[in-house]
């Protein structure tokens, strides 16, 4: 397809061209596997000692096998929905696969086996510097924060050393961060319930203190721990690093705020503070409930807080959507009401709803796949500087077959050719355009079918569908759009660069 268009096509606009300076290069994932970065061979190094003092501890916890199998399955059960609302909350340029395993695993064996024996150094110095009763009640607030923190986000600052290209937008920060935090959260909420069953009177029961700590940790705190902390810092790092635009002591000061209000959250968390809402009359443990309150009191200020950076990551990220998709002449690609409908999970389920009460399962099903072949339209476009290359055109083509599928009703799939359509009956006064008189097919419908409209406006609802192999006349053609006869009489507008020339 050309990248210009006649004056009066269909769908021409202004804009800026693909090729603009300052485009986001998305589209080509980085390997994780990077020899030749010294960041990879340090990661590799970390891993393996990390992953020894990992394997001893989970070899010491394993005598408790009851409690440790039953911790494995509620921790995971509470991390792999995480981890798929935060891989999916990226809504545009989705992170590499074994890069995200990599941050998990940096969080899970490095940052914890490194914090567990830091810890202990720093909070053994605190009692003897200050005093025993000042690392009893605050250590955890003071020495804590500042220890995970930092190794957490090391691994990010690791991950961006291996594959820098990787790291083009705020929202990548918060994915890489959060799914670090993750990781620390896992293995250190197992840590804890394991801890919880064996400092219980006897160990018949092991199940009962597990389920007892998940209900603290996870179940009324789960929204406020690692995720959250080093989502924080992890946004921060990221504005340091990708917003080049902006002056480095601008880039240091806002950044290091973010990273600062994620340290901040976790000292908070971790600290005595507010403790008075889990008192109880006669010693008995606190509620479920009052732990959820607790932890909205304490935590909830900064989730808000990371959930407006992360919509303002967001936004960032569809304007760059935007600019790459600027300038595409073709309106059966893309419209302005889909790149708005893209912007987030919740206005992507609305518009698939929305077609799937006029067009029922296989209609939402068909829209969910045009939705992703538009941000693969965008990725392939991101890594070319012609909006004529043979990859952009094939996904071009490969959106406007979903798109004349939706319109027949029925998925984007191979398979039977749906019937013709006979069009709407032509206005009162206004007689249907003749066909030739001499019937000279001169065109074929494509394999699969296409779409007809009874006017050269691909906003409107298509009035025909027609069979492939169809033979038809071209009558007229306006741009792209081909206005075609079939015998009988019938005509209507179709897009012409579908039409196969008869032979």
């Amino acid at each position: 397809m050309s990248a210009s268009m006649e004056p009066g096509a269909p769908g021409a606009s202004a804009g800026p061209s693909a090729t603009a300076p300052g485009r986001p290069a998305w589209g080509v994932q980085a390997s994780l596997i990077q020899p030749s970065q010294p960041a990879f061979w340090l990661y590799l190094t970390l891993l393996a000692i990390g992953g020894y003092l990992f394997v001893h501890e989970q070899a010491l916890m394993s005598s408790l096998m009851t409690a440790w199998l039953l911790s494995w399955a509620l921790v995971l059960a509470y991390a792999v929905p995480v981890a798929v609302i935060v891989y999916r909350l990226d809504l545009f340029e989705r992170e590499p696969k074994l890069v995200l395993a990599a941050a998990v695993v940096w969080g899970g064996i490095i940052a914890t086996s490194m914090a567990a024996q830091a810890n202990d150094a720093w909070l053994s110095i605190l009692g003897k510097v200050a005093s025993p009763d000042l690392a009893s009640q605050w250590g955890a607030a003071i020495v804590g924060p500042g220890v995970e923190e930092t190794l957490k986000l090391a691994g990010v600052v690791t991950l961006f050393l291996i594959v820098p290209g990787e790291f083009d937008g705020l929202m990548d920060g918060f994915v890489y961060g959060a799914m670090v935090g993750l990781g620390f959260t896992v293995v250190e909420d197992v840590s804890y319930f394991i801890t919880a069953v064996a400092a219980a009177p006897g160990t018949f029961d092991q199940s009962g203190p597990v389920f007892d700590t998940f209900l603290v940790r996870v179940v009324g705190g789960g929204l406020y721990g690692h995720v959250l902390f080093t989502g924080l810092t992890g946004l921060g790092f990221a504005y340091i690093a990708t917003r080049r635009s902006v002056a480095l002591s601008a880039r240091l000061w806002r950044g290091g705020l973010c990273i600062v209000a994620g340290v901040a959250a976790h000292a908070i968390w971790n600290s005595p503070w507010m403790e008075d809402i889990l008192a109880t009359s006669g010693g008995a443990d606190p509620s479920t409930l009052q732990w959820l309150e607790y932890g909205a009191v304490k935590g909830l200020p900064f989730l808000i807080l990371l959930g407006l950076l992360v919509r303002l990551a967001t936004r960032s990220e569809e304007e760059a959507f935007r600019e790459i998709v600027a300038g595409e002449p073709d309106p059966w690609v893309i419209t302005e009401p889909e790149i708005t409908s893209l912007q987030s999970l919740w206005s992507r389920r609305a518009a698939r709803g929305e077609v799937g009460r006029a067009r029922g399962p296989a209609g939402s099903r068909a829209l969910g796949r045009l939705q992703a072949a538009q941000i693969e339209y965008a990725m392939i476009r991101s890594r070319t500087d012609s909006p004529t290359d043979p990859a952009v055109e094939a996904q071009r083509q490969k959106i406007r077959w979903i798109r004349s599928e939706i319109a027949a009703g029925r998925p984007p799939a191979l398979g039977r050719p749906p019937a013709l359509r006979r069009p709407p009956a032509p206005a009162p006064g206004r007689p249907p355009a003749p066909a030739p008189a001499t019937w000279a097919p001169s065109h074929l419908v494509p394999a699969g079918g296409i779409a007809a409209w009874d006017a050269p406006d691909p906003m409107r609802e298509p009035t025909a569908v027609l069979p492939e192999h169809t033979e038809l006349v071209v009558l007229a053609r306006t741009g792209e759009w081909a206005r075609v006869g079939a015998a009988g009489g019938w005509t209507g507008w179709v897009d012409g660069r579908l039409l196969v020339p008869r032979g």
